[in-house]
């Protein structure tokens, strides 16, 4: 039975008590370390136009999604940063007619015009598409948690932007001839790393095995680079093949993927090129870091010795 999502919190019991007691303080998100070093989010120019208790609002759904767990801090500054970011100078500044002043008086008429704005100051589609996915998720979050009391199925159109796909080309994946390059690239460099040989700095020898790793497993970028130290184990049953215990944030679950552990080594270099010996290689590299690591990403190292056979 799939794993069902609760996103909702008490947040509407609180939406009336504590309006009055509202401040700058509360405009204010502070993050926990990320990749992109994100500090804070900060909603506190929008204070005082009017349109407050969306800010109010806003802040708590993403401050309530924040500490969920189930999504990445970069999602949750692009709902600010393209959400609420964005709507926010469209309720102060536009002149088309009275605006919401709070997410509980949004009406279809009011996101129907808030489109149509989007499509006016971004005419190229795909900005404007963007720009209205973040808000749309806001209003989800804003339905979720008891700011708005609508269903937003009723709020927002089911497709406002078609045919933006024939109007925007995303990236194209490799084709077979150039994932076979860029594999031979990648031997390439782990011959020249394995024989002193390589041309880049320590960390560069590490993104190749990574993208080795990456390429074996076929893992996404996120759970792969979140690994914790301890992520490989024995397999149950086949002696020949290890489990590489990764999180997937998207569904708040964990999820194994079988790796192969061999003693075949590369006719040229005598170097193991199956995933696990890769990814042994790589908590081989890393281990000196371990004791410099910021706390908040430091994870409980377990020797390779005791947890790993071979």
């Amino acid at each position: 039975m799939a794993r069902i999502k609760e996103y909702k919190s008490k947040a509407s019991e609180i939406v009336n008590s504590r309006v009055a007691d509202f401040g700058d303080a509360d405009a204010v998100i502070q993050l926990p370390p990320n990749p992109k070093k994100h500090n804070l989010i900060n909603l506190r120019p929008w204070l005082g136009r009017g349109f407050d208790e969306w800010v109010w609002a806003g802040t708590q759904v993403l401050n309530a999604r924040l500490q969920s767990g189930y999504y990445s801090v970069a999602t949750i500054v692009g709902f600010a940063s393209s959400g609420l970011k964005v709507f926010l100078p469209y309720l102060a500044e536009s002149q088309i007619g009275p605006m919401p002043t709070r997410p509980s008086d949004l009406t279809s008429a009011d996101v129907a015009r808030y489109i149509a704005w989007l499509r006016l100051k971004y005419p190229n589609g795909s900005t404007a598409k963007n720009y209205y996915s973040a808000f749309k998720s806001m209003v989800v979050g804003l339905t979720d948690y008891g700011f708005i009391d609508q269903r937003h199925e009723a709020l927002l159109p089911a497709n406002p932007f078609p045919m933006n796909g024939a109007m925007t080309r995303g990236e194209t994946p490799l084709s077979q001839p150039e994932m076979q390059r860029l594999a031979t690239a990648l031997k390439s460099d782990l011959i020249a790393i394995h024989n002193g040989g390589f041309v880049g700095v320590e960390s560069e020898a590490i993104a190749v095995h990574i993208l080795i790793i990456g390429m074996r497993s076929g893992i996404n970028s996120t759970p792969l680079l979140e690994m914790k130290r301890d992520c490989l184990e024995p397999h149950p049953f086949m002696p020949n093949l290890m489990l590489m215990r990764t999180f997937k944030r998207r569904g708040k679950g964990a999820q194994a993927t079988v790796l192969k552990q061999t003693q075949i080594h590369d006719l040229s270099s005598c170097i193991p090129m199956d995933g696990v010996a890769v990814l042994k290689k790589v908590l081989e590299m890393t281990k000196a870091l371990v004791p410099s690591a910021p706390e908040s990403i430091k994870c409980v190292f377990h020797a390779m010795a005791d947890t790993i056979p071979g």
